[in-house]
Parts: structure tokens; C-alpha cells; sequence
């Protein structure tokens, strides 16, 4: 059904998290570094909480900001007539969370499934299909909009309360490079940590995310440093000034506007440290 791209244990290598029909776990695989894929859905915690749902759009997001990619999936059966029977499911299904954390073993990163409060999003029982993710309200906040089978769109917009810090990113391409950057891949280092992010034409299943690059900095007050590969093959080296802002960097140009609390602020002016052709 879905298909979420992401790097969750922050190594640089892309996993991959795969939605399916209910009665079965939905399927976490492992980038094992050398070309090939482990399934470790059990061992990462998330595949027991999964196995009643029929789920759909799915995506790894960094809702709570503290640079560690989680997991997101919303769900819903196909079947309208599993409401007049007591199998165990509903039609409108309710999405799922889970929160990146350390492996207790010490090795390793896995998910806690992030229970529902009564009255919030997670709560919500909807017929869903698509989920395309995104800052919507420029706050450094990553929200969610949900696509139904039979309804309008709905909207979940990210309270989490914690305070973290984050940086943004919109990638122009220049004449060697489409102008949207499909397929620049983003590497930011900053607090020990180094994070991956790829600019992709889509989302998962009928969905297309936003297209800004989104990194959490957790209590880091240092925006670190970006190494952009372009799709031209041309490499750059950018040092973001400040924490809690958007930046469109364009390449060859480096940051070209910064954007603070949602609006327009004084361009921040970064050259590339470092340019070259591969």
C-alpha cells in the first residue's frame, strides 16, 4: 500500500517502511549497507501494534524534533461491511504513531507506538488512504493532511509541546539541475549528529509531501552545516547562520532567503564552502 523512504538511524543509508492489508504486520526494512535489506519489524517495535489495521499513506517525519526520524501511517479498510461484524475491525481505522528512541540493547534505534489521547488527531477514526507531510503553518513543525476514501481532506496540525529547535530548506537546482532539486540529497551535521534528507518528486501511497528539506536540532543552538549533492553532480558546502529558520539555498548561490516566525526576514547571506563537479 505505502512505501516511506527515510533514514532513521541517522547512518546515512535509506530504510524503507511498508503499509499493508490488515491481520499482518507491516513490514520495516533495514538498510544493511551492502545493497541489501533486513526485515526487523518485530525487533524495532513496530510490528504488534500494526497487525489489526489496514493501512495506506505513511511517512518518516521528525514530529517532535529532536533529529531522529519517526513513524507516521494512517489506515482504514477497504470493506464498508466490517462494521456489521464483529471481526475485530472498523472501516474508519485510526492512524498510527511511533516515537524514534534507543534500543535498550544499546545498539541501534527503534519505535514506541505513541498511544491516542481522547480529542486528538491520533483519536480521530477516519477511512484513510493518502498522507502527504508538511510544515503548513512555516513553524518548524511537521503537520499532516489525510486523505479519506469518502470525505473532505483532514488536517493534523502538529501540537506536540516540546521546544526543540529545527532548520528548513528549499532547494533551488541551477541550469544543470532541475529547478525543483528531484533527487538532492541533503546531509546536515550539527549537535554530533548527521542527518540525510532527499528531495523526492512523491510521497507515499497518491500523495506528494512537501518538498522542503526538514531537520530537528533537539536543544542544539548550532545550525550546524549542510553538504548538498545536486542533481547536476556538483557538490556544496553551506554553514547555516541560525537555528529556527527556513532557507532557499540555490545552487552555485548558497542561501539566496531565510525566513523567521513564519514570515520573510533579512537574507542571511552563507556562500558555499566548497563546490565541485563528481
Amino acid at each position: 500500500m505505502g512505501i516511506a523512504a527515510g533514514d532513521y538511524e541517522n547512518n546515512g543509508r535509506i530504510d524503507f517502511f511498508i503499509t499493508d492489508f490488515g491481520d499482518d504486520y507491516k513490514v520495516l526494512y533495514h538498510n544493511d549497507g551492502d545493497s541489501s535489506f533486513s526485515d526487523v519489524s518485530y525487533k524495532a517495535g513496530v510490528a504488534n501494534a500494526t497487525i489489526p489495521f489496514v493501512g495506506w499513506g505513511d511517512g518518516f517525519i521528525d514530529y517532535d524534533n529532536d533529529g531522529w526520524l519517526d513513524l507516521f501511517m494512517v489506515n482504514g479498510h477497504v470493506y464498508p461491511q466490517v462494521d456489521q461484524h464483529h471481526w475485530g475491525s472498523t472501516f474508519a481505522e485510526r492512524p498510527l504513531l511511533f516515537h524514534n528512541v534507543p534500543d535498550t540493547s544499546g545498539k541501534g534505534r527503534k519505535f514506541e507506538y505513541v498511544p491516542p489521547v481522547a480529542g486528538s488527531g491520533l483519536a480521530d477514526v477516519i477511512p484513510a488512504r493518502g498522507a502527504a507531510f508538511g510544515g503548513l503553518f512555516n513553524d518548524g513543525k511537521i503537520d499532516v493532511v489525510i486523505n479519506p476514501i469518502d470525505g473532505p481532506p483532514v488536517l493534523l496540525r502538529n501540537v506536540n509541546p516540546d521546544h526543540h529547535h529545527w532548520v528548513e530548506m528549499k532547494l533551488v537546482g541551477g541550469p544543470a539541475s532541475p529547478r525543483d532539486a528531484t533527487c538532492a540529497t541533503v546531509y546536515l551535521t550539527a549537535g554530533g549528529i548527521r542527518q540525510r534528507q532527499d528531495v523526492l518528486a512523491s510521497g507515499s501511497y497518491i500523495s506528494s509531501n512537501d518538498r522542503r528539506l526538514h531537520f530537528g536540532l533537539g536543544n542544539g543552538t548550532n545550525a550546524g552545516s549542510v553538504e548538498i549533492h545536486w542533481p547536476s553532480g556538483a557538490k556544496e558546502t553551506i554553514k547555516l547562520p541560525a537555528i529556527d529558520r527556513i532557507y532557499t539555498i540555490t545552487e552555485g548561490q548558497g542561501i539566496t532567503g531565510t525566513m523567521c516566525g513564519g514570515t520573510a526576514c533579512a537574507v542571511e547571506h552563507s556562500a558555499p564552502e566548497g563546490r565541485r563537479s563528481r
